[in-house]
């Protein structure tokens, strides 16, 4: 096993350092740009576990900061600011704040946990999901945005940050962007991971795009939809796709703050998949060309993290058992959303590509690889709400991975893998 891992590991060093190297055609130097750019970025995350150890340095720092803006900033003009904790509440006594609930609250029946004995309750509950429209509100598009009402309430629900709302940098920097006048009514979509991230992207942030569209009905109603983003390919078509128009979407990051008349927020319930959330990206007009792949396997070969060590063994049983192997990356979004949409079977190491999973007809099979160190159940719960067969085919590390054990690379029997295919 140690032998097809090295193999492996050395065939996808080769690949990546050959798509590196300069190309020279009729004595031109061709550089690949992506290439470089992936490499890079694989490189970062691998390493980022490494800064973990740092977090309780850096809460200490922030928190020593915010005092000392709360003491010194109102001798400079500063405002110091309030957490409030939910704008329902906040709204209930404040009658120039519009609430209006687009979705009741749910319950979802879970299935048995893969690797736990029991679950917590053994059912998801949903809260409701509401659109918010506050008049006179200072946006800043840090992470997931931080909400500042006309009194200086920071809205804890609206403003999310990695290390809890308290810990905001709001509160701690010592110079905030300059804010910008936007006029008209101005719906806001930012959302926390949602820049670069896929997952993100297509279950958090199109979600609240929805509540938007189904507040308003259609988007003609706003004169500009605030995003944060990495303007991929994928946003653009899933933008299309909910009839947004393209002059209106303005992307915001970390570096512009906004003074807003009117501002429409939706409600944010990150990592929480509702019922309405599956119903509605079903609902998005993807289809196209009939899948003829029944079977998929998701390869994450050209990514950092989360790869099959000893792949190209396991490709080989698959392909004999008729699956067709992806990379999913190298798709379009209707294209993926395409062939989840006609799968009957998926299997897949752990991956934002299984998002996709979203798109599946109810029933269909789904199976994740994952070590029982490095689980998440994000998918167990997707599978649960949409309806989907879902188990883990349980891998192991792969020893020469150095990084944390939730992105190890991994090494799957081949054993185990004809035994489940024996079962389909």
């Amino acid at each position: 096993m140690r032998d097809h891992s090295a193999k492996s590991e050395s065939k996808t060093t080769d690949r990546q350092a050959s798509q590196l190297h300069d190309i020279q055609r009729n004595n031109v130097i061709v550089f690949n740009p992506r290439a470089i750019s992936m490499a890079i970025r694989n490189f970062l995350r691998r390493q980022r576990w490494r800064f973990r150890r740092l977090k309780r340095l850096i809460l200490l720092a922030r928190s020593m900061k915010r005092a000392a803006v709360e003491f010194i900033g109102p001798f400079f003009g500063r405002t110091i600011l309030r957490l409030e904790p939910s704008s329902l509440m906040y709204a209930n006594t404040h009658t120039e704040i519009s609430v209006r609930e687009i979705h009741p609250a749910e319950v979802v029946h879970l299935p048995p946990h893969p690797f736990r004995t029991q679950t917590a309750s053994g059912e998801l509950r949903v809260g409701p999901a509401f659109v918010f429209e506050i008049p006179n509100v200072n946006f800043w598009g840090y992470y997931g945005g931080a909400v500042v009402t006309a009194d200086n309430a920071v809205l804890a629900d609206l403003s999310p940050e990695v290390w809890g709302p308290a810990n905001h940098p709001i509160y701690s920097r010592w110079h905030l962007p300059k804010s910008r006048l936007l006029t008209g009514r101005i719906a806001i979509g930012v959302t926390p991971e949602a820049s670069g991230n896929y997952y993100h992207w297509l279950l958090d942030l199109v979600p609240r795009v929805l509540l938007l569209k189904h507040a308003a009905q259609n988007f003609s109603n706003y004169d500009a939809l605030l995003l944060n983003g990495s303007r991929a390919n994928y946003e653009r078509e899933i933008l299309a796709a909910l009839g947004v128009p393209p002059e209106k979407i303005r992307y915001v990051d970390s570096r512009e703050r906004f003074q807003i008349a009117s501002a429409v927020f939706p409600s944010m319930d990150i990592n929480v998949i509702a019922p309405w959330k599956v119903h509605g990206l079903r609902d998005l007009p993807f289809s196209g060309k009939q899948n003829q792949h029944r079977r998929l396997y998701l390869s994450r070969a050209p990514a950092a993290v989360r790869r099959i060590a000893n792949e190209n063994e396991i490709s080989e049983v698959l392909r004999h058992r008729n699956f067709k192997i992806v990379e999913a990356e190298n798709l379009s979004w209707r294209e993926q959303a395409n062939l989840f949409a006609g799968a009957s079977v998926i299997v897949a190491p752990h991956g934002a590509a299984l998002a996709n999973i979203v798109f599946c007809k109810p029933g269909t099979r789904v199976v994740e690889i994952s070590t029982r160190a490095g689980y998440g159940d994000w998918y167990w719960q997707l599978a649960a709400v949409a309806g989907l067969s879902y188990e883990v085919l349980e891998a192991q590390r792969s020893g020469s991975f150095s990084g944390p054990y939730e992105n190890a690379d991994m090494i799957v029997s081949r054993e185990n893998v004809e035994r489940l295919l024996e079962s389909l």
